[in-house]
């Protein structure tokens, strides 16, 4: 879900390495939630054919990025990944498996 209509940004995290042509960034809000934007999804770098029904290897990128933090991620949009409940470890979490996404898959 994204943040309650009463939470207010309060931080917005920059985070680097995972498309160069828009990195995409976290944003927490004074409820505690989280979310994660991003410029483009599929990254820029991608050829996005199929558009939102067929995002190729990025199809499960919630789960896999749900399964990185150990919390729960609602994919709200295209571009949008909410956390109404992170961990104390979730900023960082994010932060790793964002900037070494690409590494690690080839």
């Amino acid at each position: 879900m994204p943040p309650s209509p009463d939470a207010a940004l309060v931080e917005t995290i920059p985070v680097s390495g995972f498309d160069p042509a828009g990195e995409p960034e976290i944003r927490r809000f004074s409820d505690g939630s989280l979310q994660v934007v991003f410029d483009f999804m599929p990254p820029s770098f991608v050829e996005d054919e199929g558009g939102w029904v067929d995002l190729g290897r990025y199809r499960k990128f919630d789960e896999e990025m749900a399964r990185a933090i150990e919390a729960a991620v609602v994919w709200e949009d295209r571009e949008f990944f909410s956390i109404e409940h992170p961990r104390d470890d979730t900023i960082e979490r994010l932060r790793q498996f964002l900037a070494s996404y690409h590494v690690e898959k080839g």
